[in-house]
Order: structure tokens, then sequence, then C-alpha cells
């Protein structure tokens, strides 16, 4: 098996890497690292900040979610 340099895609990493031919085949070897991979997917989709959204919000708000085990009435 061959290797290949590659360029990171990463618009602020734009480090050289080497990979594997049959990788860049797939298409993939498009980042250095798998940190750089998830700072442009998380540009692209917003995933992450919308997961930590809702995250912090049901802290701010919680709610029983067995209310139905709770009752006021004397045994």
């Amino acid at each position: 098996m061959s290797n290949v340099v590659r360029i990171c895609q990463n618009k602020n990493c734009k480090k050289e890497f080497t990979a594997r031919s049959a990788d860049v085949k797939r298409g993939w070897a498009k980042y250095c690292s798998k940190s750089c991979k998830a700072i442009v997917q998380e540009r692209r989709t917003g995933q992450n900040a919308a997961y930590l959204q809702r995250v912090n919000h049901a802290q701010e708000n919680p709610t029983f979610q067995n209310a139905h085990q709770f009752d006021n009435t004397e045994l």
C-alpha cells in the first residue's frame, strides 16, 4: 500500500499529512485528525450546539418524567 501526502481541508488548519491511497480513493482522508473533522462537521450541522441548548434548557426547567408516581393522597 502506498501513502499520499494530503492537505487538511479545515480552513484553520491546512496541515500536511500522509494518508493511505485506498482511503483517498474511498473519498476519505480529507482531514489530518478527528478533531479537525469534528470542527468542520459542527460548523456544517450545528448538532453539538443544538444538543447543548437542549441540555441547558432541561436543566433550567426540570420536569418529572414519572409524575404519575407522585400523588397527594394519604394511604
